[in-house]
């Protein structure tokens, strides 16, 4: 699976709320290569802290799926 097929599965699950830079830049080509050197940093849009309202951190992960009070998914 390339990165760009990849991102799109992870960006599915991911709440709707979890904001970092990188989120305004488009999706990548479908050759394009993943830096694998990861420098985002991430936070709530609810909150706009690197914490969710419910106290806990606001990150890839944490922040993908509806396992926590706070999740919104996306619109399909």
């Amino acid at each position: 699976m390339n990165y760009r097929s990849r991102l799109r599965q992870i960006l599915k699950v991911r709440c709707v709320h979890l904001s970092t830079k990188e989120a305004v830049q488009p999706l990548p080509d479908p050759d394009e290569v993943e830096n694998v050197h990861d420098t985002a940093v991430f936070w709530c849009a609810r909150t706009t802290e690197a914490l969710g309202p419910d106290g806990s951190s606001a990150e890839p992960g944490i922040c993908d799926g509806p396992g926590r009070a706070c999740y919104e998914p996306r619109a399909v």
